[in-house]
């Protein structure tokens, strides 16, 4: 027998769970635990779950906030950076609301620009990451800026990031990938469970 639920009570569902994870960051704030915030999937939260803190993505998808990032940033930066700015100087994303801590990175000229921004706001590290995987020094490169951000998040938390907890953290992340590729692989089955 095939459940198939109607599209407006999936999104009430949605609209539910974000509303919950907005709550428990707030229970994480209270406990004064640190939230660290990135927009990429370059951050390596690994270094952020080592320390206690709680890696967090910014929102960055509405058009609503376009129109006010773009009173500081120049119009013909992309869409997706002028959310992003726009969600953070509207206070109107929760997360970034209470983030003590912005990791960006340079993916693009554009996004440097708003992290320049964004540290008027929140402390905010960027990462230099290498243009290319062929070059023979991206991985120096990428290796020290990992060691970098490590440095800056001890500094900025007063916290010691142990191998043995990076390690931990690690091994946590992994058991995170291989679990939601294994979700993924539902779509692969000949009546597909996920669409």
């Amino acid at each position: 027998m095939e459940i198939i639920k109607n599209l407006p009570e999936i999104f009430d569902e949605f609209e539910d769970k974000k509303k919950q994870s907005f709550l428990k960051v707030k229970e994480y704030k209270e406990k004064q635990i640190p939230i660290i915030g990135a927009y990429c999937s370059f951050f390596p939260r690994e270094i952020a779950v080592a320390m206690g803190a709680i890696p967090v993505g910014l929102c960055s998808s509405a058009n609503e906030t376009v129109e006010l990032a773009e009173t500081v940033l120049p119009k013909n930066v992309c869409p997706l950076i002028k959310s992003s700015y726009g969600y953070a100087i509207s206070d109107r994303c929760p997360y970034f609301h209470f983030a003590d801590f912005v990791v960006g990175e340079t993916t693009c000229d554009g996004k440097k620009k708003m992290y320049e921004y964004l540290a008027e706001l929140r402390p905010t590290h960027v990462m230099q990451l290498p243009q290319t995987i062929d070059h023979p020094m991206s991985l120096e490169l990428w290796k020290y800026e990992v060691l970098r951000l490590k440095k800056k998040l001890e500094e900025t938390f007063g916290v010691e990031i142990t191998e043995e907890k990076l390690r931990a953290s690690i091994a946590l992340r992994n058991r995170m990938h291989a679990t939601m590729m294994r979700f993924y692989d539902l779509s692969l089955l000949p009546t597909p469970a996920v669409t």
